[in-house]
């Protein structure tokens, strides 16, 4: 009893520890940066030469803002939203990133639905998104997560939160196929999870937010995807 006791002080610990440390990290946003605008996104690229690794040129940033752009129109659509307003995309070069945002293997979107910014790492390839048949820069997860903040109210739960956007993403990882870099799907790895035996209940999922992301995205996804497929957005989006 008293080792459980131990144990389970321990997760909570530690997991106050996460939470902590992620609502007090603050992206590192000085400059210079090239700015480049369309009808919602306000792209912030570094210039060329700015660091070791590779800025995004002038195609790459094309590229960027019209993938964004049809992601928002995407969401809207199979979330019955109406989201319109401009997003700030902050994109770091990947040898500067893990500095600057924490991580050079992705990134996050504000908390503040007031300050509607995404601060990624850039891949020079783009990934090849099994879900959409297309190539992906920035992919729709982060901006799902901006979308349901100002559309939605307050996601407070991963089970929400991070359920919508992988669920919406259909992906989470990715990896090395015959030299073509491809995202994970969501459906393929559940697969994979219940096969050895690890699949949990709606139940845990709900409430134990310690579960490492490898194994919570991919089942939350799917069941949210689940949900809104079998009881409608509308429904889902109230609950």
């Amino acid at each position: 009893m008293r080792a459980n006791i131990q144990g389970g002080l321990k997760q909570i610990i530690i997991l106050l520890i996460l939470i902590l440390s992620l609502s007090a990290w603050k992206a590192d946003i000085k400059g210079p940066w090239i700015i480049t605008k369309s009808k919602r996104i306000i792209l912030y690229t570094r210039p060329l030469n700015y660091s070791q690794s590779t800025s995004p040129d002038s195609a790459s940033i094309q590229a960027i803002i019209n993938e964004q752009e049809l992601v928002i129109d995407f969401i809207n659509e199979r979330l019955n939203t109406h989201f319109d307003s401009k997003v700030k995309i902050f994109l770091y070069n990947t040898d500067e990133a893990q500095e600057k945002i924490g991580t050079n293997g992705g990134g996050f979107a504000s908390l503040n639905k007031f300050k509607k910014h995404i601060y990624l790492t850039f891949h020079l390839e783009p990934y090849y998104n099994s879900v959409m048949n297309k190539t992906d820069y920035l992919g729709v997860h982060e901006m799902v997560h901006i979308i349901t903040l100002s559309e939605l109210g307050n996601i407070k739960t991963r089970f929400f939160g991070e359920g919508y956007s992988n669920a919406l993403d259909g992906n989470y990882g990715t990896e090395n196929k015959n030299g073509i870099l491809t995202r994970q799907r969501i459906d393929s790895t559940l697969v994979r999870i219940k096969k050895h035996g690890k699949l949990l209940k709606p139940s845990d999922l709900l409430y134990n937010d310690s579960i490492p992301e490898y194994a919570y995205y991919p089942q939350i996804g799917c069941l949210i995807r689940w949900m809104l497929d079998t009881y409608g957005v509308d429904k889902i989006n109230k609950f």
